[in-house]
């Protein structure tokens, strides 16, 4: 669980400062977001597919889907930010 509290948090922070960076229009902002989120499906899928010594997973799978629920929120967020114009 302290794992799981840490990657969300370091994920949160990062989504903000995406969010940040896109409004201020830096040219980084969309990379680094996709970036992000390919790190956080990654992070979410060997959460839910890591199996332990004894074949089982290592997280329940409750916990597991629960770790990829983000990821199903990225995808409209990366798409949009590759949709919409930079601000001005």
């Amino acid at each position: 669980m302290v794992l799981s509290s840490v990657v969300g948090a370091l994920g949160v922070l990062a989504w903000l400062t995406a969010a940040w960076a896109f409004k201020e229009g830096k040219r980084w902002a969309r990379p680094v977001a996709t970036v992000m989120f390919v790190l956080g499906t990654s992070v979410g899928l060997a959460g839910l597919l890591t199996k332990d010594t004894s074949g089982a997973t290592g997280l329940p799978p409750e916990l597991g889907w629960v770790g990829m629920i983000p990821c199903l929120a990225g995808v409209p967020a990366v798409t949009s930010l590759w949709r919409r114009r930079r601000p001005t």
